[in-house]
């Protein structure tokens, strides 16, 4: 029998060469695509590194404007901060890189002479691996930040009262204060000081307040009333006066008492012209309240002069004279004696020294002091140790608010409050720290005003803690 025939075919060999040019060709492609996303997610890893690196180093660079004692110094300071940082957050060779440029400058705002910007940027070679299949082997990867750094304009508002020295908080607070005051940059932000009882001395805010400042601070001595009212509005007028809008313009506020006093100009309400200070010339000095704060009548007393030329003057009478009383009194009875002051005038000024309400429209009425605070009986009142108080305490409320409404060149200072708890039978008054601090648990908090904080101290070593907190959240706040 016949074998049938075969057909021999390279249809089977075909195939199989097609495939493997199939499979060639798409390697040629796949490979690549592979290799792009590979490489394309590593470089888009090191670029964000790269990009944290320099945020972190402008954010550094700008806090670093706060060290040293000459600008060039805190350029310096700033630079070197914002270089470290880098390094320490991408260095060379990180991950095969080769870094190729770094800068990092500090410049003015153009449209703020009071605010700093330093600017950081860096590029760098990023390793390519696949893609070198194609005859690329490096990526360049590229990064910039800035950061603003603006200065801060501060006036402390101290109090030295006769109850800071009894309860040895003088020293603490001194020491409070001198911490805070170094905490910020000489010839870039301006610091000043108004040290009070009944009167005051103010240190003039100035961009060179190292070291004289804190040898201002070191002389304070404890004497006096609490003067509040005309204290903030000094310290305000000084503040405003700076007229710098672009800077972090911020009052600190610390007291250990109530106010109890006030300034004013009396010679308006003089009880018999014919004698006491004829001829009606000014009359400013300060009165205030020296006991029965929530019990009439108690004890008022003045006339007595409202500033010192240092802050080691005492507030009133050490020595039993009458060296600090005003100069116009001739033929008034305070004369002789400052504790009969209310029988020379007919009522309390509607208005102290600075154009704050003694007694407005809605005062302030305390829930721990109901007693001395609210509407004060004018005609009389000086007589009464309540509304003397009471009149002090409506003076300080409006200064606050005033200050809040921007009455000066529209300059709303951003205010911290501190009190120190060393006086239990008349501690400071929360509410009323609140109200002028603005915070949000504040009767009368205003969200469209800058929000402050109140910080209540039990204790005499709470202080330099109370300080250093407000320094470190103002630093961070002009950034």
């Amino acid at each position: 029998m016949k074998k049938p025939t075969r057909f021999k075919t390279n249809t089977g060999k075909k195939s199989r060469g097609v495939a493997m040019v199939l499979v060639t060709l798409l390697l040629m492609v796949i490979v690549p695509l592979i290799g792009l996303a590979i490489d394309g997610g590593t470089v888009y890893f090191l670029k964000g590194q790269l990009q944290q690196a320099v945020d972190a180093a402008a954010l550094s660079g700008a806090r670093s404007l706060s060290s040293g004692l000459t600008l060039n110094a805190q350029i310096a300071n700033a630079t070197n901060t914002a270089t470290q940082y880098f390094k320490a957050n991408f260095s060379d060779h990180f991950w095969g890189c080769s870094i190729s440029s770094f800068g990092a400058n500090v410049s003015d705002d153009p449209n703020s002479a009071q605010v700093h910007i330093v600017s950081v940027s860096a590029t760098a070679n990023a390793p390519l691996y696949f893609l070198r299949m194609i005859g690329k082997t490096t990526a360049v990867i590229g990064a910039s930040a800035q950061a603003k750094r603006r200065d801060v304009n501060v006036m402390m508002v101290l109090d030295r009262s006769s109850s800071m020295g009894a309860a040895g908080a003088i020293t603490p607070m001194i020491q409070g204060a001198t911490l805070f005051a170094n905490s910020f940059a000489p010839g870039r932000d301006t610091v000043g000081a108004v040290v009070f009882g009944g009167n005051y001395y103010i240190y003039q805010p100035t961009k060179s307040f190292q070291p004289s400042l804190v040898t201002a601070l070191s002389k304070i001595t404890s004497s006096g009333n609490t003067g509040t009212a005309q204290a903030l509005w000094v310290a305000y007028q000084a503040l405003a006066g700076l007229n710098e809008p672009g800077a972090l313009n911020v009052i600190l506020f610390f007291t250990d008492g109530l106010p109890n006093g006030f300034t004013a100009d009396f010679a308006p309400y003089r009880a018999n012209a014919a004698t006491c200070n004829v001829g009606g010339a000014p009359m400013v000095g300060w009165v205030s309240q020296i006991s029965g704060f929530v019990n009439d009548p108690g004890t008022t007393h003045g006339l007595f002069s409202y500033t010192v030329a240092n802050p080691s003057n005492p507030s009133d009478p050490s020595d039993g004279s009458n060296s600090e009383l005003i100069t116009n009194r001739a033929g008034c009875n305070f004369a002789s004696n400052p504790n009969n002051m209310y029988t020379d005038f007919t009522q309390i000024p509607p208005k102290d020294y600075y154009g704050n309400q003694t007694n407005p429209a809605n005062p302030y009425k305390s829930p721990t002091y109901p007693q001395a605070t609210g509407a004060v009986t004018m005609a009389g009142g000086l007589k009464r140790a309540t509304q003397v108080a009471a009149a002090s305490f409506n003076a300080a409320d409006q200064a606050a608010q005033r200050m809040r409404n921007g009455e000066i060149n529209g300059i709303i200072p951003l205010v911290y409050a501190i009190s120190l708890l060393d006086t239990p039978s008349e501690p400071p008054d929360p509410v009323f720290m609140k109200r002028v601090a603005n915070t949000t648990d504040s009767n009368i908090y205003d969200s469209t005003k800058p929000t402050g904080r109140y910080i209540n101290t039990t204790a005499n070593n709470q202080l330099q803690n109370a300080f250093l907190q407000i320094a470190s959240e103002i630093l961070r706040l002009n950034q």
